[in-house]
């Protein structure tokens, strides 16, 4: 990828974090949850919320466990 795309993704991870800072509070979980809603992967939304990958996989199999005990 060159210099310029890196850029440019580097702005869009901080502006989708912005938006995410704007308005209610959500917690970790809930920023993590949304964001996979919008078909970003784990290692993008780690990115995003500065956690490490394992920590956003994590996150994201207990989402889908309560999601499954909801149904």
């Amino acid at each position: 990828m060159s210099d310029a795309q890196e850029t440019t993704n580097q702005l869009l991870r901080v502006l989708i974090g912005l938006t995410l800072l704007n308005g209610e509070k959500k917690t970790l979980r809930q920023q993590v949850e949304l964001l996979s809603d919008f078909g970003l992967k784990p290692n993008e939304i780690a990115k995003i919320v500065c956690r490490t990958g394992t920590y956003v996989n994590k996150e994201l199999a207990g989402i889908r466990k309560s999601k499954k005990r909801k149904s």
